[in-house]
């Protein structure tokens, strides 16, 4: 029996059109389109491990799964194989081998998420399904930031976590947060009609894990300070809280972004 190998994918993937990452019975995945694909190419099942389960909806700029194979295809020749056999809105970036004990999950020591928001007073097409299209008026990108500071550092975040996916434990360090203006991603950088580049919020965020909707009731719950109804004082009383209903809405997922997974 030809011996195993273990290859490793990095890919990009528009989730709009999919219930999430993991595979599910009856239901269109980012996991099950790949798994799919990779069975039509080297004739056996396959059952890819990604770092990350990204929910219904929710985007990714640079994920890295793992598989195992007998196939004897060269394993920089996986990518644009894969991609054959894909839909357009899933694109592997990068194939590699990648030694047996290589783990994309226990391997992974940050991750960082991207969240956009358009707060503008009309939506551009080309954004629709690629941003918060928030319509409650003018955010403080300021005030968002300077709230958003709180999170920094080790902390239980059980405040943030919504029901589905517990784990054992709800504390999580985060390295890094920033909130600021700038501008919508428009295809080709073109401007709209008027001349102007639509402006919106980015929120990103780096920790060392993240719960169930976490990163989602983060932004929920800053908007709430941007748009003047909480003080800026409030977010540390919702993580003091360890209390879901302490906190504010949980963001849409079309706003949301896996945009990079470090590993050790």
């Amino acid at each position: 029996m030809p011996e195993l190998r273990r290859i490793r994918i990095d890919l990009a993937y528009r989730g709009t059109n999919y219930c999430g990452w993991q595979r599910q019975d009856g239901n269109t995945t980012v996991q099950g389109e790949i798994e799919t694909a990779l069975q039509r190419i080297v004739g056996e099942p396959i059952t890819i491990v990604g770092s990350s389960r990204t929910d219904t909806g929710v985007h990714a700029l640079h994920q890295v799964a793992v598989f195992n194979t007998s196939a004897s295809i060269p394993p920089e020749r996986f990518a644009p194989a894969i991609n054959a056999n894909l839909p357009p809105d899933i694109r592997i970036l990068h194939s590699s081998e990648v030694s047996p004990d290589f783990d994309p999950i226990g391997d992974c020591i940050r991750k960082r998420y991207c969240y956009l928001i358009d707060d503008g007073p009309v939506l551009s097409p080309f954004l629709t399904g690629a941003v918060w299209d928030y319509r409650f008026g003018t955010l403080d990108a300021v005030a968002m930031y300077e709230a958003a500071q709180a999170f920094v550092g080790e902390h239980d975040f059980a405040s943030f976590q919504s029901e589905g996916s517990p784990r054992q434990s709800t504390v999580r360090r985060i390295y890094d947060i920033s909130v600021r203006r700038r501008a919508m991603p428009l295809p080709f950088g073109l401007p709209d009609a008027d001349g102007t580049t639509p402006q919106g919020i980015a929120l990103e965020v780096e920790g060392n894990g993240f719960l169930y909707k976490m990163v989602r009731t983060m932004v929920g719950t800053l908007t709430a300070v941007g748009c003047g109804k909480r003080p800026i004082e409030w977010v540390p009383q919702v993580l003091a809280a360890k209390d879901r209903r302490a906190a504010g809405v949980t963001a849409p997922p079309e706003g949301l972004y896996l945009a990079n997974i470090t590993l050790r």
